[in-house]
């Protein structure tokens, strides 16, 4: 090869490694501005608390009336299969709150993880079609508690030949086996939407290195409180006459002055029914 092929040789090759580095560039900063706008402008909220405590509702909530008016969609992926009875009974079972349940048992009660799996991924897409017609207001998670140690926890037992029975002494590498497929799911995709996320579980027991419980914590996956830039915990009083359901808020990222406040969120006195709701969740400013 002679000098002055090397030479040109040369200098296609920085022209090319500048014209990779300005599409990257370009990509790189869609990107950032992408993220930095979806995080200003959409809720990721994390939702836990008792069962019966008005989770559900107070997610579903997001949907106003004028979003109704510009036809504007809620999508539940319903792993607890409790949503849809919200829907029904306080939402008047309105078409713009679509709710689905996913999981598919088997004979012996085990989830078919993958036929409910695929069935997760294509009400995905179809959140993603909603999204894309500029309709989608927000895709909400209820029950990620089920997705984590029922759904993702059947496919480690499968994986692993421990029946739905067998307690669970194996090393710690083989709870990635339920771990990563719930991640991947979850973490990746649903709150990687620009669009509002809001993610519902149960409590469970908390236990600091004793046998008895020192309190209680929200029973998804701990490295998903990580992602929310909201959290808020749900709880019900019982009284005499009825019963009065809270909302307290532990984090915001984007109103701290709200954290610690605690809000009536539903008031059932004498069996008047009061809903009062969460005013920033209506409105995605939390």
């Amino acid at each position: 090869m002679s000098w002055e092929t090397q030479g040109k040789t040369a200098v296609n090759t920085q022209q090319n490694a500048e014209g990779n580095y300005a599409l990257r560039k370009k990509a790189m900063l869609a990107r950032i501005k992408e993220v930095q706008e979806n995080n200003k402008s959409y809720l990721c909220l994390g939702i836990w608390g008792e069962p019966k405590s008005a989770k559900s509702a107070t997610a579903m909530d997001i949907l106003t009336e004028e979003d109704i008016k510009n036809g504007m969609h809620v999508l539940i992926f319903d792993f607890d299969n409790r949503a849809i009875d919200v829907k029904r009974n306080h939402y008047n079972n309105i078409e713009n709150i679509i709710v689905y349940n996913p999981i598919v048992r088997k004979d012996e009660s085990l989830v078919d993880f993958d036929e409910t799996m695929d069935n997760a991924r294509a009400f995905y897409a179809l959140a993603k079609e909603y999204l894309a017609d500029d309709k989608l207001k927000a895709v909400i998670v209820d029950g990620a508690d089920k997705l984590l140690t029922d759904v993702c926890e059947t496919y480690m037992r499968n994986k692993h030949k421990m029946d739905a029975d067998t307690v669970i002494k194996q090393p710690p590498y083989v709870w990635g086996d339920r771990n990563t497929p719930y991640k991947n799911f979850l973490h990746k995709q649903i709150l990687e939407m620009p669009c509002h996320r809001i993610v519902i579980a149960h409590s469970k027991d908390k236990y600091g290195g004793t046998p008895n419980p020192i309190g209680v914590e929200a029973n998804w996956h701990s490295t998903t409180e990580d992602i929310f830039t909201a959290t808020i915990r749900m709880k019900r009083d019982l009284r005499k006459n009825g019963a009065e359901y809270t909302a307290t808020v532990e984090a915001s990222a984007k109103m701290p002055q709200l954290i610690g406040k605690r809000r009536k969120v539903l008031s059932i006195n004498d069996g008047t029914v009061e809903w009062i709701g969460f005013p920033e969740i209506k409105a995605g400013e939390i």
